[in-house]
């Protein structure tokens, strides 16, 4: 067996390489993680995801548990986290499948314009009203974001809020006003959620400072939902649900070079019939398969659904582990960061 070790400063382990399994540390305060993996996951997608489990934590306790240790070495913060396993078992079984894991942005339900501007009118006004942040979700994607002014929610604590609500069962049963913490706006304070569920998939975070807001709170989900419901947002989600996203078959083909469209009969480019025709078994446009794509400006990313090409769930995990190389390589802090990069492998040929 072949033993790797890496140093930090001061001489503490970063990670072991010991055959084919990679042993990462993250030291926080006096609160130590550990992650051992045979995934071949990069060392920084690794790193990434304890430190999202150690922003889980926050989200629940908050940093001051550190002061706990620190009067206390014996403190045990297990009754604390009571409760909690599905919420962390839902974040670790997310890295396998969700790309704001690595991407650190997030992503939009599609939908149209007019009905976006529905929603987002809606929760600005509630914004001005004392709301910090008001967010409409449906399940782990964005369907309306606002936040009071000079407030900005990092895609991470989008995240971990999320993924706290989601897989908390109590909050499906009532509306909930519950205190939490966002580690990357303070990581050493709590706000308060007040989380109503619209449908099985819809729902609302609206976040305050005030611990006393309930019913004010209260108010303002009436008011939305009114609104939602005279727009028909609540609808045209669930549509859009049952449409899904994007898919590469459905791309515009690309024009063959050497192929003179002069006296052929051609359909109309807007045809489904000329997409199926011009993508017929291979994907989308040039054999395109699946794409990602991240705004560095938004901090969002949209994806591609996956194509009959990646049907099965084995072929979907290669895919996402393959972007996860991908982007750790590109913003590689010894090599990098790269703007453009192309690679290819026994199952893919990629481009960044």
């Amino acid at each position: 067996m072949i033993l790797q070790l890496t140093l930090v400063r001061g001489d503490s382990v970063k990670w072991v390489r010991a055959g084919k399994h990679q042993v990462v540390f993250l030291v926080k305060g006096p609160i130590y993680l550990v992650c051992i993996s045979s995934t071949e996951e990069p060392y920084e997608s690794l790193r990434g995801q304890l430190e999202l489990i150690y922003g889980q934590m926050l989200v629940i306790l908050t940093r001051s548990v550190n002061r706990c240790f620190e009067k206390n070495p014996k403190f045990d913060m297990t009754p604390l986290l009571g409760g909690t396993d599905a919420v962390f078992s839902s974040l670790i079984h997310s890295f396998s499948w969700n790309p704001a894991t690595f991407l650190h942005a997030y992503t939009c339900l599609p939908l149209s314009y007019a009905t976006r501007q529905a929603a987002g009118a809606v929760l600005q006004d509630i914004a001005d009203s004392g709301v910090l942040f008001a967010t409409l979700m449906c399940r782990h994607k964005v369907i309306s974001l606002v936040g009071a002014q000079k407030a900005s929610l990092h895609p991470d604590d989008m995240l971990l809020l999320a993924n706290f609500v989601m897989s908390s069962e109590s909050f499906r049963m009532s509306e909930s006003f519950s205190p939490i913490c966002l580690p990357r706006y303070n990581p050493s304070a709590f706000l308060y959620a007040y989380i109503h569920y619209f449908d099985a998939d819809t729902y609302l975070m609206l976040l305050t400072t005030n611990s006393d807001a309930f019913y004010h709170l209260k108010d303002c989900r009436i008011r939305i939902e009114t609104v939602l419901l005279k727009s028909h947002v609540l609808s045209e989600v669930q549509r859009s649900l049952l449409d899904g996203g994007m898919h590469v078959e459905d791309l515009p083909p690309i024009p063959q070079p050497g192929v003179s469209h002069l006296g052929q009969h051609m359909l109309p480019s807007d045809s489904p019939e000329r997409f199926k025709e011009a993508n017929h078994s291979i994907g989308g446009p040039a054999g395109l398969w699946h794409f990602i794509y991240r705004s560095i400006y938004l901090d969002q990313y949209v994806s591609s659904e996956f194509s009959s090409s990646i049907s099965t769930r084995q072929q979907q995990k290669r895919l996402y582990r393959a972007y996860q190389k991908l982007f750790a390589s590109m913003h590689d802090k010894g090599i990098g960061p790269h703007k453009t990069q192309f690679r290819r492998d026994e199952n893919y040929g990629w481009q960044d």
